[in-house]
């Protein structure tokens, strides 16, 4: 009978392991399939370590049995109160015995609370004797919180800093991308001088968890499926290293993303990234949700232009922060280009290479190319067109159409912002009522109806598109949405939102890049069902 060997790292290799980069950790919350596959699950999967979350396992028994057994990698001893967002429900003396008993196994690291150390002197005491000389253990320090992200947050780092702790971490609740990149902050100043975990919980938070590579973070905390998420917004290890390219990133690598409420529907993360890993860009893209308004979209542009060392050097900016973003480059006394300062609506955001910022508008030629690419070029001039819509979408395209001699009228369920963007175009502008009797050659969506997850909903009732009509829908995920396929139906001529998307942000990439994007990765990379 073969006598198995268990895995216990020496003092020597986790002090080891502290000193190179960072790694991920695949938390592990059930008890099936067996503790044992999961592991080993993990280590296939490129993890470094996982988490042992005993708390929402609720097997003690069996975590026993996999640290008295064989072991492929580190492991993480979890056991959170509920307090903290854990599933301990149990009282704190039995909890503090279950970490005893389980830590004198030495899975490698123990996760204690900042509050149990704080008030605790068995805590403490366990925390000391099985994390010291002997002890065979290294100790992380933690603090939650599921509310909020305080500010400041400097006297949360320096308390958890005064510990003995070989790792300090500290997660928050992001409300959205402006607490991100504060945790961020902290997580690039401290980084050099201890080994810290610093993230941001919550769909906002997916730049902490991908940008902790670049920032010098001890770790990520990546699961292997959605199903076995420990925290809220963490993402698979397969996304963390496919579509964000994990194992790319450095130290120097820049940082570009999507700025928008809401931004989960973009598929820019998946065509930018696709087309920078096929021409060797050291960059990286990221969903960047910011809270409706002027002052929120002000505040998270003041941090990433502030903490240069975050490197963000490029954004794609979509609803409804087109017009903030002219706004704040504005009062910035920054370089808006001429085209987006006549649309009134900025979609591309570029850190130049003299440092300064830079606003343009790509939605108007892309909106152009799809348009031409069907009904050809010259065929765009003096149209009869129906724009519906009155945001920074139909801003640009309204501009485009008119400066090629195009009769628009615009619809908008607010009738005084369509009134003002038709008096700027000198057109004309009508209730949004009275859409269903338009007789327009070309009719174009650019509102949100029908965009991903509403794809049942379309912005116009099928009677009333016309054969041979052209039917332009620049919602783009789906690609073929309910309006298309209504229009197709009908016998009109559609121009779908996938191309017009391709081609704004291949402009949007020759800006930030200098160079021409393989657009046939961008459109792979598109209609991939693949795609996180």
């Amino acid at each position: 009978m073969l006598q198995h060997v268990v895995y216990i790292p020496s003092r020597e290799k986790v002090r080891a392991m502290l000193d190179v980069e960072t790694k991920i950790a695949v938390p592990i919350v059930s008890s099936e399939p067996p503790l044992a596959r999961q592991v080993e699950a993990a280590r296939a999967a490129g993890a470094d370590m996982v988490e042992l979350r005993v708390d929402l396992i609720g097997d003690a028994a069996a975590a026993e049995a996999l640290l008295r057994g064989p072991r492929v990698m580190p492991v993480i001893l979890t056991v959170r109160p509920r307090s903290e967002g854990g599933g301990w429900t149990a009282g704190e003396t039995e909890r503090l015995q279950l970490i005893e008993r389980l830590g004198r196994l030495q899975p490698g690291f123990i996760d204690l609370e900042l509050s149990a150390w704080r008030s605790s002197r068995e805590a403490v005491r366990i925390a000391r004797e099985l994390c010291g000389k002997s002890g065979g253990n290294r100790l992380i320090i933690s603090h939650h919180d599921f509310e909020s992200t305080p500010r400041p947050l400097d006297g949360i780092f320096d308390e958890l800093a005064a510990t003995p702790a070989e790792v300090i971490k500290a997660a928050f609740t992001a409300r959205d991308s402006s607490d991100t990149l504060r945790v961020l902050d902290q997580l690039q100043r401290r980084a050099p001088r201890r080994n810290v975990i610093a993230l941001a919980m919550g769909e906002a938070g997916l730049a902490s968890r991908v940008l902790a590579r670049k920032l010098g973070a001890f770790l990520t905390y990546a699961p292997l499926s959605c199903e076995t998420r420990s925290a809220p917004g963490q993402t698979t290890l397969d996304v963390l290293r496919t579509r964000f390219r994990w194992d790319r990133i450095q130290r120097s690598t820049r940082v570009f993303g999507v700025v928008g409420w809401p931004v989960t529907h973009s598929r820019g993360p998946d065509i930018h990234n696709a087309a920078m890993a096929a021409a060797g860009v050291n960059g990286v893209y990221l969903l960047m949700p910011v809270q409706p308004g002027y002052e929120a979209f002000a505040e998270f542009m003041d941090l990433a232009a502030t903490h240069d060392r975050l490197d963000i050097a490029g954004l794609s900016v979509t609803l409804p922060h087109k017009q903030n973003a002219l706004r704040w480059l504005q009062a910035r006394g920054e370089q808006v280009q001429p085209l987006a300062e006549r649309i009134g609506a900025v979609n591309t955001v570029t850190l130049t290479t003299a440092g300064r910022w830079r606003g343009d508008n790509t939605d108007a030629s892309g909106a152009i190319a799809a348009l031409s690419g069907v009904v050809g070029d010259a065929a765009l001039s003096d149209r009869r067109v129906a724009i519906l819509g009155a945001g920074g979408v139909a801003r640009a395209v309204a501009f485009a159409l008119s400066e090629r001699g195009c009769d628009l009228t615009i619809y908008n369920r607010s009738m005084p912002r369509g009134e003002a963007l038709a008096h700027e175009l000198r057109s004309a502008a009508k209730e949004w009522n009275d859409r269903k009797d338009q007789d327009a050659e070309i009719l174009v969506n650019c509102t949100q109806v029908g965009m991903s997850p509403q794809t049942d909903a379309s912005p116009m009732p099928p009677q009333a598109l016309r054969s041979g009509q052209i039917v332009f829908d620049t919602v783009y995920n789906p690609p073929e949405t309910r309006l298309l396929e209504d229009a197709a139906r009908r016998g009109c001529r559609v121009v779908r939102g996938t191309d017009m998307f391709i081609s704004q942000a291949a402009a949007q990439y020759h800006l930030w890049h200098g160079m021409r994007p393989d657009r046939d990765v961008m459109r792979s990379a598109l209609i991939s069902d693949d795609a996180g």
